[in-house]
């Protein structure tokens, strides 16, 4: 009986943080449908086409509360239709801050647009079109009040000749970073909105023989007015590429090394939008986003600047509480960098649970 006493005693302290600990669970199935055609450079205009597919947004995820100091997430999304961790992240606050350790959501998020439909497996949202986004990265950050502060493993990815370097060949290239990259913020928020600054540095070596660095800062800025709301963002820097944020030219905002010298690539872009909700179940979104790369001259390309830009109009629709679908048309413009041009038309489908 002592045996059975004392064994039901040592259950219960292993088990009872568990069972103290509230988790809200949460989760949302969403898929786009989506006619697209494309202009091809030089060539005729492609065919209207349709696709069908799950969005890396669709995911499951729950947040935790252990105690008030101690707070915890994670969330695992659909990347190319397999599970992938987006967030797995714990937050200790300890009276005059907060620590973040895990992947989280990063300091550098100036991002507003909520374009959904471009035939692709993710929610553009602008994403490399003149917005600042890191998202969901592996960190160590401080947060005090308005302020916060991350150190993140440095990105080493550039333009190597004949092609493009990753973190994954190294074997090929010898690149070293002696410090973390470093990404920062301060977020004001108040009655009508919010407005952000952000801003970041990354530095890492190559061959033993050059430096690439990468500094960016961005602005952004959400404002109400009842039914009506405006944003906008604003990014400049150098190798913003190589910060880890997209940039939808043709450099992709990275850096090129030619064995001997880099040669730094400069961005520079913005976006801008407005909302109108109609009434609860519909809201009407547009938003317009560019970016223009210039890289140094150099023996590969010149001195060559790239152009991306994309639109979208797109209207929300409240069917019941948690079921929303989005249509949604706009332009993909990616000619000034060699690429196509696309035109869509479609509709995100989402439900939450």
């Amino acid at each position: 009986m002592k045996k059975i006493i004392v064994a039901a005693l040592v259950l219960a302290l292993v088990t009872g943080p568990a069972y103290a600990a509230e988790w809200n669970f949460y989760g949302e199935a969403k898929i786009y449908t989506v006619w697209f055609e494309t202009d091809e450079i030089g060539g005729d205009d492609g065919d209207t086409e349709f696709i069908e597919g799950l969005y890396e947004a669709a995911a499951i995820g729950a947040e935790v509360k252990v105690s008030d100091q101690l707070t915890a997430g994670f969330e695992y999304g659909t990347a190319d239709g397999v599970t992938d961790i987006v967030l797995l992240y714990g937050e200790w606050n300890f009276g005059s801050g907060i620590l973040t350790v895990g992947k989280a959501l990063s300091p550098i998020n100036v991002a507003y647009s909520n374009q959904l439909v471009a035939g692709e497996e993710e929610d553009l949202g602008l994403g490399g079109f003149g917005d600042f986004d890191q998202s969901e990265i592996t960190q160590v950050k401080l947060t005090f009040g308005d302020f916060s502060i991350a150190v993140i493993d440095p990105e080493k990815n550039a333009w190597v000749s004949p092609a493009f370097l990753t973190n994954d060949d190294i074997a090929l290239y010898d690149t070293q970073a002696a410090i973390p990259m470093i990404a920062l913020c301060y977020k004001s928020t108040f009655n009508m909105g919010e407005f952000q600054i952000a801003g970041g540095y990354n530095t890492f070596e190559i061959d033993d023989n050059e430096d690439i660095d990468a500094y960016t800062i961005g602005l952004g800025t959400q404002l109400n007015f009842g039914a009506f709301g405006v944003f906008a963002t604003f990014v400049w820097g150098q190798n913003m590429g190589n910060m880890g944020v997209d940039s939808a030219t043709g450099y992709q905002g990275l850096a090129m090394y030619d064995g001997n010298e880099v040669y730094d690539c400069e961005s520079i872009g913005g976006t801008i939008g407005v909302t109108f909700a109609v009434n609860d179940m519909l809201t009407l979104e547009a938003g317009y986003g560019y970016i223009h790369d210039e890289i140094d001259d150099n023996a590969w390309t010149g001195s060559e600047s790239n152009i991306a830009q994309s639109y979208y109009l797109q209207a929300p629709i409240t069917l019941a509480p948690g079921v929303t679908v989005t249509p949604e048309v706009g332009m993909i413009d990616e000619r000034e960098t060699g690429e196509d041009e696309t035109f869509y038309f479609g509709a995100a489908w989402a439900i939450a649970f």
